[in-house]
């Protein structure tokens, strides 16, 4: 029995400030930031005898003559479209199809209408069945686990099968599900909503593997890697002793724990990704943030993290119900006041599963469908205090500004003399980009300024400006 595992690609006609072609175009070579994890951890869960394939269409071209049984296929929203192509051409040609991931599971009856199969939710309890009855001949539409799976037993996912020297940093999750319950996130929905933890010692496990495949840069996927702290201090012990570079993705309240701050510092975390989402206190509220983000806290927490010699990747969205055209400016001086060294600015997107979504929806505020444009860069909804025209101009024009030379470079020299002050691995942190060396995480850092020619060349590429089509 042979399985093929897909990952669609990304909408490549549309040109974005940091995606696989610019990534390319930095390191000289075909590069991708990362697939889905959940393509290794499916081959992994699958049963002896299945010869596996895994196939990331953003890399590679999809075969679809190749001889093959079956074949699944992963996709968040934005891929959904594009996911139903891949799989209307397999069966066109015989071959039963799976679908699964968070759109599918979301929408599973839209999918089905693609799909000989569908996996609602998480595989762990489910696929070994599928497989099953896929042999028996007796596949069923749906396949939907009553319980979370336990991540005790879970075996180490099958890294080895994939491209690993196509993409800049490896994946690792440590946790999965969250408590919180932000309007707009799909967490909740999918995964649950109590941390579960992968034991330490197959953390490590994943890791061992991942530096004999290739030692660079990892990326704890956990939508709250620091959310259990005593878990998260166990787990960074350990990483004391591998010499790994990695980020995460954490809470502003981190910044409290002096003690995990330090194991942060001494186990070489590179970047804190952070959702500061909004500078108003309406918009927190309404979005089920305000309990932990408190802006009045949001520039000395910055300040603090970024002295401990950690980059932190701030994120914001526009078009919250609290947001008018002024929240543009407000921002972008924000984001220069406080000098967060990777600033990343987002529309709130309504993806299907969420309150966000059913609010939406019930306020008839939905204005398409075209899952294609639900990537957090086009406005897909009706904005409270704009135009979506608004909205999706003043988007483009504060990237404009964050990512202009003279604002990145003058990020670049805040952190110079930060961690000049703080002794915080200064040259092994500032010297890759100031000699052009381009080390893995200061490229996909600070591009610009690891090529500079070369971004003024991407730069100049024409973006489109009518993104409300659809």
């Amino acid at each position: 029995m042979k399985l093929n595992l897909i990952a669609p690609k990304k909408n490549s006609d549309e040109r974005e400030y940091w995606d696989a072609k610019f990534i390319s175009l930095v390191y000289g070579a075909e590069k991708y930031e990362c697939t889905f994890l959940s393509l290794a951890t499916v081959a992994a869960l699958t049963p002896p005898g299945v010869d596996i394939r895994i196939v990331d269409e953003n890399i590679e071209e999809i075969n679809f003559d190749e001889e093959v049984d079956i074949v699944g296929i992963t996709c968040n929203t934005s891929l959904a479209l594009r996911a139903y192509e891949i799989a209307d051409e397999f069966r066109k040609r015989g071959i039963k199809v799976v679908l699964g991931g968070i759109h599918p599971s979301m929408l599973p009856q839209e999918a089905i209408q693609h799909a000989d199969a569908v996996v609602i939710g998480e595989t762990e309890n489910v696929w070994s069945q599928l497989i099953s009855d896929y042999k028996e001949r007796c596949l069923k539409r749906f396949y939907e686990s009553l319980e979370k799976p336990c991540l005790d037993n879970q075996p180490v996912p099958r890294y080895d099968l994939l491209k690993n020297e196509k993409y800049v940093f490896h994946v690792v999750q440590t946790t999965r599900g969250c408590p919180y319950d932000c309007e707009f996130c799909s967490v909740k929905p999918m995964l649950g909503n109590k941390y579960r933890y992968k034991p330490v010692e197959k953390i490590l496990k994943e890791i061992e593997t991942l530096i004999k495949i290739q030692n660079k840069l990892i990326f704890f996927s956990d939508d709250n890697f620091g959310g259990d702290k005593e878990h998260t201090k166990k787990l960074l012990k350990e990483l004391l002793s591998f010499q790994i570079t990695y980020s995460v993705q954490v809470s502003l309240d981190v910044v409290k724990d002096k003690e995990l701050m330090e194991l942060f510092v001494r186990s070489r975390c590179r970047k804190f990704l952070i959702g500061f989402e909004s500078l108003s206190e309406n918009n927190l509220k309404q979005i089920n943030k305000a309990k932990c983000n408190r802006i009045e806290e949001y520039a000395k927490h910055i300040e603090k993290i970024q002295f401990y010699g950690i980059e932190v990747v701030g994120s914001f969205m526009f078009g919250c119900d609290y947001d008018d055209d002024t929240v543009f400016e407000s921002t972008v001086n924000f984001i220069k006041d406080t000098n967060i060294a990777s600033p990343v600015i987002n529309i709130l997107t309504p993806f299907p599963g969420t309150r966000l979504f059913e609010r939406f929806k019930n306020e008839n505020r939905i204005l398409h469908t075209n899952w294609s444009k639900y990537d957090i860069s086009h406005v897909c909804f009706m904005p409270k205090l704009m135009s979506p025209e608004t909205l999706q101009n003043g988007y483009i024009w504060a990237r404009q500004q964050v990512y202009s030379y003279d604002s990145i470079f003058k990020r670049l020299k805040h952190l110079w003399h930060l961690w000049n002050q703080s002794n915080a691995r200064l040259w092994d942190r500032i010297t890759p980009i100031i000699t052009n060396l381009g080390s893995n995480d200061v490229a996909y850092s600070y591009p610009q300024a690891v090529h500079p020619d070369k971004f003024k060349y991407y730069q100049n590429m024409p973006i489109e400006k009518n993104v409300l089509k659809v």
